[in-house]
């Protein structure tokens, strides 16, 4: 087998698997979705977290992903130069793109990203402050902010009967750990193998261009 041909069934099935995991990715930015309305609905104090934002970026991310790949595999299949052409553009753009969206959403899994958005909303005072306070340690089943008994104090009054919970900020960052670093992970771990599949595809390029150059000599 030629090596030509042997880069063209790699890259083949390099596609069809970028094009299972761009589905994946579209599924989870669909299931992100459903939390962010729940968190959004329950949990007023996170209303800054940009989780719905992120979620239809993932939805778009991943079916353009998906329908990118299906264009490279039929591009490779039938060696169709435009076709591998355009793929080799729009994949060189996807993968810068998720590697920001992986960077941008692994920052929030920090005590200082997640600070920022709640610390000074938690310790402002009265009543609709403290019911907020309230529905934050009901969706999370944690107490307190910085330790468990700092919004009991005077002035915040926020009642919480759980036996040795966590604070709200250790609660918020498990949270994250669960439903954001995942997939700023994988969001990177794919741009990576993506960029592999870009130089698969420049070699499979040039190939092509040498091999016509030949054959008109």
């Amino acid at each position: 087998m030629a090596l030509h041909d042997l880069g063209r069934y790699i890259l083949i099935g390099v596609n069809i698997i970028f094009t299972v995991c761009g589905l994946g990715i579209a599924a989870a930015g669909i299931f992100l979705l459903v939390q962010a309305e729940q968190l959004e609905s329950d949990v007023e104090l996170l209303q800054d977290l940009p989780i719905t934002e992120t979620s239809y970026v993932l939805m778009m991310l991943g079916f353009a992903l998906a329908i990118t790949s299906v264009i490279g595999a039929i591009g490779a299949l039938t060696k169709q130069r435009i076709m591998l052409t355009i793929y080799l553009f729009v994949i060189f753009a996807l993968v810068l793109f998720q590697l920001c969206i992986g960077i941008y959403l692994y920052q929030y899994d920090s005590s200082e990203a997640i600070n920022t958005l709640v610390e000074n909303k938690w310790f402002e005072e009265g009543e609709d402050a403290r019911q907020k306070r309230i529905d934050y340690q009901d969706f999370f089943e944690c107490c307190g902010w910085n330790n468990i008994f700092d919004s009991r104090a005077p002035g915040y009054d926020t009642p919480c009967g759980r036996s040795d919970p966590p604070t709200c900020k250790q609660a918020t960052l498990d949270w994250l750990a669960v439903y954001f670093t995942p997939v700023a992970i994988a969001a990177i771990v794919f741009a990576s193998l993506e960029f592999v599949s870009l130089l698969a595809t420049l070699g499979m390029l040039c190939n092509a261009k040498d091999i016509e150059d030949d054959a008109s000599k």
